[in-house]
């Protein structure tokens, strides 16, 4: 298996192909910055699960210009290079390489929480902040030629200080629109200075940095560069220069080159959303390799282990980096290496566990897996004496409240009132578009046939039936379901669950109603199908699928809804339905819509007559949907922190 073959980068030997992608670790640090024992565990459970090659967050090369980088990890403090020096340690223990991302700066689209007041952030030019394009008192100053020397400069002493603390390379942080991104970007430098003017120009800034590098941390050092090939945005980077950077960055003295796409403007390439196809920028790495002979790495939701496998099996990159997929699981490449895939638990693309928990200054971690960011401080305690624990639902809350007992010693029984596990996922699932869902339940169905947990099926509990079962502790998990359509009943109307569960809606001309998330799901579902699909929302056009957690997911899915020539109705609220046609309120007005069939896209309410029943004291808890309808995220962290913290 070539995934497992070692690899060469430079002169650093890597015991197999996959590499971890840097990713923000905020959340994890000590409060000036310094990396901390949560830090360090995280990266060592990813090692000791195989990685390969692990590359940390980003660190700057100068907190000179953006002057909120004094609060994060600084490669010229004595004290926080120890730290580097004890995570090289760990990782090399597992035979594990360290690389050590190095940025110049974010530039233009500096998060504006963090801009003191009265400084611009610094670019390639004057341009455009990302954050308020329209205000011209956002604009930023263009970095001074003295400004973009020693900036260029301070990539070599960082570099000469990650060596000595251990690092086996560094990555170049030149991707996604960051501010090495727009010194060598057309639309972001405008410059008459050596620095801008020419394509060529605009790569003098990665060539001073490079050789910088060679000259203060030695010209055996590895750099890996990471940068996007295209930008798909108008007036960005362009396929054709991409690759001619390629070929321009390995004459300068790059060793490898970790291949992207996207920016800010289109951030739905640099971070895959979860409708993202799998290996979503493979093809780009393949057309690296076919201009250079440096090893490539390719990106982009390819913790897929066969379709990562395709990827170098058919030529098109040499490495293969990983990001969320570790987060998730982060015994990946173990469970590849002895042939456990079904083992693995996925990653869902919802950016809801790592991107945004760091956004709201928690530790890095994972929808569907609460350790992840917590190997600390959520690990599972055994109990003291045997418990039993029943627990009533099974979907991905009940699981996982199943999951955290059967590891904590409890002696667990499931029941689930419908014939198979998963609840709510079925439906989800659905959609080719939401693969990873389907997924996960095969995933949650593997586990729970491996863990010592009894399940009934088909049994639909009563308190009557939980008083008799005489349980220590109860969880109820009983989920949600869509409220009803507003309508009498008609043969012509449907729910999106209906939908989804397999029923067909009548005729080709559907209206759905509904501009949430499930709606507009829902509709492109159908349109793929060859339906002609309206969507009607009682909102504006513009808060389509507002409810959706990620702006990434939210985006993507709203050009999903433009490609299929899905038609939107704003300020309409359907009030009768016809044989063949709607009648709507529409902000006020009748408007009458011909239609072959309704689909209802409602709101989901609780299922919490047992919890009424019972009560939520003492023994019995009550989590996920039943509580209040959310996230999976929502959903698994509730079972997990449930049970952990029972007789803990």
């Amino acid at each position: 298996m070539k995934l497992l073959e070692p690899g060469r980068i430079g002169n650093v030997e890597i015991k197999n192909r996959i590499v971890m992608a840097a990713m923000g670790a905020h959340g994890m640090h000590e409060p000036d910055g310094d990396w901390s024992e949560r830090f360090l565990a995280y990266y060592a459970a990813r090692a000791a699960g195989g990685v390969g090659l692990i590359t940390t967050e980003m660190t700057f090369v100068s907190q000179a210009l953006e002057p909120f980088a004094k609060s994060l990890f600084n490669v010229a403090s004595d004290k926080h290079l120890t730290s580097m020096h004890r995570l090289a340690e760990k990782l090399h223990s597992y035979d594990c390489r360290l690389s050590i991302q190095l940025t110049a700066g974010f530039g233009r689209v500096v998060p504006f929480p963090v801009v003191p007041e009265g400084v611009k952030p610094v670019s390639a030019s004057e341009n455009r902040y990302f954050y308020f394009p329209d205000d011209p008192a956002w604009t930023t100053r263009a970095i001074t030629t003295e400004e973009a020397e020693a900036l260029a400069r301070a990539f070599g002493y960082a570099a000469m200080r990650c060596r000595e603390a251990g690092a086996d390379c560094i990555e170049f942080h030149g991707h996604e629109g960051y501010l090495l991104d727009q010194f060598m970007t057309g639309l972001w430098n405008r410059r008459n200075d050596r620095y801008g003017g020419s394509r060529e120009k605009r790569l003098t800034f990665a060539r001073e940095a490079i050789e910088a590098i060679q000259r203060d941390a030695g010209a055996d050092f590895p750099i890996i560069y990471r940068f996007g090939i295209t930008h798909y945005l108008e007036g960005g980077r362009e396929e054709e220069e991409g690759l001619w950077i390629a070929q321009e960055l390995e004459k300068m003295g790059a060793s490898a080159l970790h291949i992207d796409a996207g920016c800010y403007e289109t951030h739905w390439w640099p971070h895959p959303p979860q409708y993202s196809p799998p290996g979503c920028m493979v093809d780009l790495a393949g057309k690296v390799k076919k201009v250079s002979t440096l090893p490539v790495i390719a990106v982009g939701r390819l913790h897929y282990p066969d379709v990562a496998e395709k990827a170098l099996a058919e030529g098109k990159a040499d490495f293969i980096a990983i990001g969320r997929g570790l987060l998730s699981e982060p015994e990946w490449v173990n469970k590849v290496q002895s042939g456990r895939t079904a083992e693995i638990l996925p990653c869902l693309g919802c950016h809801e566990g790592c991107k945004w928990q760091m956004i709201v200054g928690e530790p890095t971690s994972c929808a569907l897996n609460p350790t992840c960011g917590h190997e600390i401080d959520r690990a599972l305690n055994r109990l003291k004496e045997k418990r039993s624990l029943l627990i009533i639902g099974g979907g991905p809350a009940g699981i996982e409240a199943a999951r955290v007992g059967a590891e904590r010693g409890f002696a667990v029984t499931l029941w689930e009132a419908s014939d198979r596990l998963g609840g709510n996922l079925w439906p989800a699932a659905k959609p080719d578009f939401k693969h990873d869902i389907a997924d996960y339940i095969k995933y949650l169905n593997g586990l729970v046939r491996r863990l010592p947990i009894k399940i009934v099926l088909n049994k639909r509990a009563t308190a009557g039936d939980i008083k008799s079962f005489g349980a220590d502790y109860l969880i109820l998990a009983t989920g949600a379901s869509m409220e009803s359509p507003p309508f009498d009943a008609a043969e012509n109307v449907l729910t999106a669950i209906q939908v989804f569960s397999g029923i067909e809606p009548q005729g080709e001309r559907i209206l759905v109603m509904g501009g949430g998330v499930i709606g507009c799901e829902t509709a492109v579902y159908l349109a793929r199908r060859g339906k002609q699909v309206t969507i009607s929302t009682r909102r504006d056009a513009d808060a389509l699928a507002a409810d959706l957690f990620d702006h990434n997911n939210r985006e993507m899915l709203l050009l999903m809804i433009k490609a299929a020539n899905i038609n939107v109705l704003s300020g309409t609220v359907p009030v009768k339905v016809e044989k063949d046609s709607v009648v709507a309120d529409q902000s006020g007005a009748e408007k009458k819509i011909s239609v072959d069939s309704l689909v209802f896209a409602g709101r989901f309410m609780p299922e919490n007559g047992l919890s009424k029943a019972l009560g939520n004291t003492g023994n019995i808890f009550s989590i996920g949907d039943c509580v209040e309808p959310g996230r999976i995220m929502d959903a698994v962290w509730g079972g997990f922190n449930t049970v952990r913290e029972i007789e803990k």
